[in-house]
C-alpha cells in the first residue's frame, strides 16, 4: 500500500463492498389511495372537525406505501379527535387480514399543520417506518399536501421531519406507456427493467 492510498482511505470513510447509502425516506400513495384519504376526511371537513383515518400498505423503515384507507369510529371536535379501542383493533385485524401494516396516521388541523403535544402523545403506533401527516384547514387543501406537516418514526425512536415533496401519488391502473408516462390505458410499450 502507497502512502497516497493509505492517506486516502484514513481521510475516506469506510465502506463495505455492495454497500449503498439508505434511501431517502418517501410516502407513496397510490392514486386510489388518495382518492379514498379524501372520502374518508371529507364528512369531518363538512362539520369543521378535525377528521382521521389511517393508511395501510407495507414499510421498510424508510420507504413506507399506502394502498388503501380505514376510517376509525371517532369521536371530533374543532380541534380534536380520539379514536375508540374497539375501531383501532378493526384497523388492526383487516391490516393483518390482507397482510397489510398501518403504515400511517393521516389526521387534520383547524389552521397550522404541526404535531401537537397532544398528537406526540396520541400517537399510540410508533415503529420505524410508521408516518404522521397532519393536514393544514382541516384537509381542503386534498388533493395537494401543500403545507402538510409530514414525520416518519425512525429506528432511533424519535419522529423525523419530512416535506410535503417526499409524499409521492403513483397514477392510477392501466397500461403505462411511453407517451405519457402514466396508467391510462393508451397504446405503448410495457414497462420493462430496463425502462420504457
Amino acid at each position: 500500500m502507497t502512502l497516497l492510498t493509505w492517506l486516502k482511505s484514513f481521510i475516506s470513510p469506510p465502506r463495505a463492498a455492495g454497500r449503498t447509502l439508505p434511501p431517502a425516506p418517501k410516502i407513496l400513495l397510490t392514486a386510489e389511495c388518495l382518492t379514498a384519504l379524501q372520502a374518508g376526511l371529507s364528512p369531518s371537513r363538512a362539520r369543521r372537525h378535525e377528521g382521521i383515518v389511517y393508511l395501510l400498505g407495507r414499510t421498510d423503515g424508510a420507504t413506507v406505501l399506502a394502498v388503501t384507507v380505514f376510517s376509525p369510529t371517532a369521536r371530533t371536535t374543532a380541534g380534536s379527535f380520539f379514536v375508540d379501542t374497539r375501531s383501532m383493533a378493526l384497523c388492526a385485524d383487516l391490516a393483518g387480514r390482507y397482510e397489510l401494516q398501518i403504515v400511517a396516521q393521516v389526521h387534520t388541523h383547524p389552521g397550522t399543520a404541526f404535531h401537537s403535544d397532544g398528537d406526540v402523545e396520541g400517537a399510540k403506533i410508533r415503529y420505524p417506518g410508521f408516518a404522521s401527516i397532519v393536514l393544514p384547514d382541516y384537509g381542503a387543501q386534498l388533493p395537494s399536501f401543500e403545507g402538510a406537516a409530514v414525520y416518519l418514526w425512525r429506528a432511533d425512536r424519535r419522529w423525523h421531519d419530512l416535506t410535503a415533496d417526499d409524499i409521492i401519488t403513483i397514477p392510477g391502473g392501466g397500461l403505462w406507456s411511453s407517451k405519457n408516462g402514466t396508467g391510462s390505458g393508451t397504446t405503448g410499450r410495457i414497462a420493462t427493467p430496463g425502462g420504457f
